[in-house]
């Protein structure tokens, strides 16, 4: 097995990485941002054609998957809501969110889960919360801690659904409105007052017309990168709806969408 280390990540590239079913393991926990793979594939043409630089090495398949958990540290999701891994290093705040961690963006740590929290906390109270690709159900958690009134969500991976019913479940948050599919798996007629879609840009385009569907006053976007904003608000279809709300960190923007 190999492991990659990459100092940058584009969208391109996460898109090509998800098709291949390889996770990608953000590690911003000393200063600096890093990404690693964990492969039995030599992905060094892929990196390269690319243009991105990365360190590769020969790992024992030993637990690897497990073994990196224990470089995670509690953080700040959003203004008087942490997130943590173990009871013994929780951080004093108002509310905090436990989470098992796993192979995916959804940690609390990444700036785009950030970002879409930031917008989901103040519109939630009292309204109806739809979660695009969930992951981890991280931000589903957020939206009932903040007073969400009903939740809704999926991912198209069955061991980000998994991971998202043992979050729920240990953060007391039970209901029957998590399951595994895509977009497509909505019914016609289905709303919420809030969607959430913290994907890729490439994504978000793709369901534009879904999205607006299901969205009764607000839609949240996130994962779109700060240098390619303005091109994906001239390819994205707001039809009745307007920016409200927009804001990026280190280096990723996001969006909140109004009627």
């Amino acid at each position: 097995m190999y492991q990659y280390k990459l100092d940058f990540i584009n969208n391109d590239l996460i898109s090509e990485l998800e098709n291949m079913g390889l996770d990608i393991i953000e590690d911003s926990f000393e200063g600096s941002t890093t990404f690693d793979i964990y492969t039995y594939d030599n992905l060094d043409n892929l990196l390269k054609k690319y243009g991105i630089t990365f360190l590769k090495k020969s790992v024992e398949n030993s637990g690897w998957e497990h073994y990196w958990k224990k470089f995670l540290k509690p953080s700040v999701l959003v203004e008087g809501i942490s997130c943590y891994y173990d009871e013994n290093d929780k951080i004093s705040t108002a509310k905090s969110i436990k989470l098992i961690p796993a192979l995916a963006f959804g940690t609390g740590t990444h700036p785009t889960t950030k970002l879409a929290a930031r917008l989901t906390k103040d519109v939630t109270p009292g309204k109806s919360f739809l979660d695009v690709g969930c992951g981890s159900g991280i931000l589903t958690i957020l939206a009932v801690l903040c007073g969400a009134s009903g939740w809704y969500a999926f991912d198209n991976d069955k061991m980000a659904v998994f991971n998202a019913k043992n979050n729920m479940e240990i953060n007391n948050i039970f209901s029957n409105y998590l399951w595994c599919g895509d977009i497509s798996s909505l019914r016609t007629g289905f709303y919420a007052d809030i969607v959430c879609a913290n994907i890729i840009s490439s994504v978000l385009l793709k369901i534009n017309a879904k999205l607006l569907e299901c969205a009764k006053s607000c839609i949240i976007l996130s994962g779109i990168q700060t240098e390619e904003m303005e091109a994906f608000k001239s390819m994205f279809d707001f039809s009745g709806f307007f920016i409200e709300n927009e804001i990026h960190e280190n280096g990723w923007g996001a969006l909140r969408l109004c009627r």
